[in-house]
């Protein structure tokens, strides 16, 4: 199973390649065939989109939790996160996108599996409001001090404008 980038950048044009190995059993073939003609078939419909077809093939295999077990296995790879590839701040778009082409079923996996992304998402997301609130704040001080200085220096032409103004009388 690749990663996620891998699985993006992969071949995006190939069309068909079929698997005639005689030391591979007959349902291990078919199984792998399968996902072969799968990610063959992303590529035609979407030749002339490479990007639209890595991401297909990433939501097709690597977020569908029974075909990234069944290809895990055919690899003879353990189960490993594929959540922690993914940056916590892209999670909730990668959650959202696992719910509209999976279901609500695939969405639980998904967030059972990636819960610590999720809540550090929270927490981040937290930190930057406050950070927010912080910076807000002290832009309205910095503004505040802009005004006093120029009502100073209005007063201070104002001044300047009437004593030119006496001296000329004077004279």
């Amino acid at each position: 199973v690749s990663s996620i980038k891998a699985t993006q950048e992969s071949n995006r044009t190939l069309r068909s390649i079929r698997l005639e190995d005689w030391r591979i059993a007959q349902n291990v073939k078919e199984q792998i065939q399968r996902h072969i003609d799968m990610a063959a078939a992303i590529n035609f419909i979407n030749a002339n989109n490479p990007e639209v077809a890595g991401r297909e093939k990433v939501v097709r295999t690597l977020l569908n939790s029974a075909n990234r077990a069944e290809l895990m296995e055919l690899q003879g790879v353990n189960q490993s996160s594929l959540y922690g590839e993914i940056n916590s701040l892209h999670l909730p778009e990668v959650l959202a996108l696992i719910g509209e082409k999976h279901g609500q079923g695939e969405l639980y996996i998904a967030l059972k599996l990636s819960i610590a992304g999720v809540i550090s998402t929270m927490t981040r997301t937290h930190c930057l409001q406050e950070q927010r609130v912080y910076r807000r704040g002290r832009l309205e001080a910095v503004e505040a001090e802009i005004a006093g200085i120029d009502t100073a220096d209005e007063g201070v032409a104002q001044v300047t404008n009437e004593s030119r103004s006496k001296k000329r009388r004077r004279a």
